[in-house]
């Protein structure tokens, strides 16, 4: 099974792609003085060019719909918008599981001193461990197990609606074991960020 893309998505993923590069350029500030990307880079461009062909792709579904339908049609923009929501959702969430800036609810774990807080935060780290490690598993033998069937208007393997899910929860699962390193160390888990690199150089 071939998968051929028409021509008008290369044109925006190519868009897209190079939209998230100068973003990612502009963002990154120790660009002078760090001689080759890192993996937040990786990370930050990959994040960026999604989200961008999300949007892109959805403005194009809306101004075809609307506007241009008797001239122009292009079916495989909602899907394509749909299918980069969700890799965006899911690469976000990666994301922040490096930095441990997911949502939580710290009323309690504020007031319990300092040993009893690492208890929690450790024991928190191996749950959701074993949680990522049984969705990343289940995730790549679905996305396997899909790969024979199609979407209907882009024609690739469904199995891309799923590989996101896989391939998330495995770096989430590299982050958590890092996370659970540094803690047991001693050693802040501090969001990364440009100017932050920038200024510790």
């Amino acid at each position: 099974m071939q998968f051929e893309p028409p021509q008008n998505l290369v044109v925006l993923l190519v868009f897209a792609a190079l939209s998230a590069l100068g973003l990612t350029w502009v963002a990154r500030r120790s660009w002078t003085t760090a001689r080759h990307p890192t993996w937040q880079d990786v990370e930050a461009f990959l994040g960026l060019f999604s989200m961008l062909g999300m949007l892109y792709a959805a403005a194009i579904q809306v101004s075809v719909r609307y506007t241009l339908s008797e001239f122009l049609d292009l079916p495989w923009t909602e899907e394509l918008a749909r299918l980069l929501l969700v890799w965006t959702a899911l690469w976000g969430a990666a994301i922040l599981q490096r930095t441990d800036d997911h949502i939580a609810m710290t009323v309690v774990y504020d007031s319990l001193p300092a040993r009893l807080q690492l208890a929690v935060r450790l024991l928190g780290d191996v749950v959701a461990l074993v949680v990522l490690s049984v969705i990343a598993w289940h995730g790549w033998l679905s996305a396997k197990k899909q790969m024979i069937m199609t979407t209907v208007s882009l024609g690739m393997p469904i199995s891309m609606f799923i590989l996101p899910v896989a391939l998330a929860a495995t770096i989430m699962v590299v982050h958590t074991l890092v996370i659970i390193v540094r803690r047991l160390r001693g050693q802040p888990i501090r969001t990364w960020s440009p100017l932050e690199t920038e200024l510790e150089r």
